[in-house]
C-alpha cells in the first residue's frame, strides 16, 4: 500500500517472475527487493512508472488492475512495518 494513502502499489509481480533482476536494475525509486521468486515491490516506494514492465523479459509485472485478473496465486508486494501498524 502506498503509504497514507492505503491504496495497493501500481504494479504487482505474478508468479511467471524468473528472478533475473531486470527490473531491480530499471526502478528508479528502489522499491523492488529480491526475497525470492517472484519479488517484493515496496508499495510505499513505488510510483508506477512502469519502467519494470517494460523492462520484464518474462511479462512477470503487471499494472494491479490486471494482476487481479491473473488466474494464478495473488502477485506479492511487500509493506514496510509502517504500513503494517496501520
Amino acid at each position: 500500500m502506498h503509504e497514507g494513502t492505503g491504496a495497493a502499489a501500481p504494479v504487482a509481480v505474478t508468479w511467471d517472475c524468473t528472478g533475473c533482476g531486470a527490473c531491480l536494475l530499471t526502478c528508479p525509486e528502489h522499491a523492488i527487493r529480491p526475497h525470492g521468486r517472484p519479488l517484493d515491490i515496496l508499495a510505499g516506494r513505488c510510483t508506477g512508472c512502469l519502467e519494470c514492465v517494460e523492462v520484464c523479459p518474462a511479462d512477470a509485472i503487471v499494472e494491479t488492475g490486471a494482476a487481479a485478473q491473473t488466474t494464478g496465486p495473488t502477485p506479492r508486494t511487500h509493506r514496510t512495518q509502517r504500513e503494517e501498524s496501520r
